[in-house]
């Protein structure tokens, strides 16, 4: 099997699309990431982002995966909140 072949494999590339709640938060922080670079500040839609995930993450049932989620809520809640009062 080629390198292409399994990478398809392995992230499952190789069956037909199924939406994920984590998709929409994938293309939210690429577009912020992306914002960062050309030097806009993307704080709301950052923690848009942020917000989902937290929301959607108790579905998995990992400890870690929760954690990081929340605590990258209340980073950019901060950040957020900062940026509102001057």
């Amino acid at each position: 099997m080629t390198l292409i072949g399994k990478l398809k494999t392995y992230f499952n590339l190789d069956r037909p699309y199924e939406f994920d709640i984590t998709d929409i938060t994938a293309i939210i922080y690429t577009i912020c990431a992306v914002g960062v670079i050309g030097g806009m500040n993307m704080t709301i839609l950052f923690f848009i982002g942020s917000a989902i995930a937290t929301a959607f993450c108790w579905q998995a049932r990992k400890l870690n995966l929760v954690l990081l989620n929340a605590s990258m809520f209340a980073m950019n809640g901060y950040y957020l909140i900062t940026m509102l009062m001057g």
